[in-house]
């Protein structure tokens, strides 16, 4: 679900007959309705489903898990390297309770497109020599 209909058309137009890990994908509007936005490679299953009634606008944020980082990873680090993909909101890397890195993390975006191009964009990218898992976040 989009916050509006520019949303939806700009998903389309950016992520419409992209590749994903080495497969041609298509996005089009889903007229049937329903509440995330989904994968056509795997299904339909879920692929980000907004946080309802969290940030400015009521539109809702969405939210990554972003695993397999380094450990010495920052979360303005985690933030700069995910603005790439979308406005980010907020970004945090799981800590100890002694404050050493778990090596995951978590970035909220402004929009369901800018999550889903973060998916796209940084699951299975090298980062400091390491192949980040970015996921959606429930």
């Amino acid at each position: 679900v989009f916050a509006n209909a520019r949303d939806a058309e700009n998903a389309i137009a950016t992520l419409h007959d992209s590749e994903l890990k080495g497969r041609q994908i298509f996005v089009r509007e889903d007229r049937e309705g329903g509440s995330a936005v989904r994968n056509p490679l795997n299904g339909g299953a879920t692929l980000v489903r907004p946080m309802a009634g969290v940030g400015s606008g009521g539109g809702g944020v969405c939210k990554v898990f972003v695993g397999n980082l380094p450990f010495e990873t920052t979360w303005p680090q985690l933030k700069d390297i995910f603005r790439e993909a979308g406005n980010v909101i907020r970004a945090d890397v799981a800590q100890a309770a002694d404050g050493r890195s778990l090596g995951h993390g978590t970035v909220v975006f402004a929009s369901a497109v800018d999550a889903a191009n973060a998916i796209q964009r940084f699951n299975g990218a090298d980062f400091l020599g390491r192949s980040l898992k970015v996921l959606p976040q429930a």
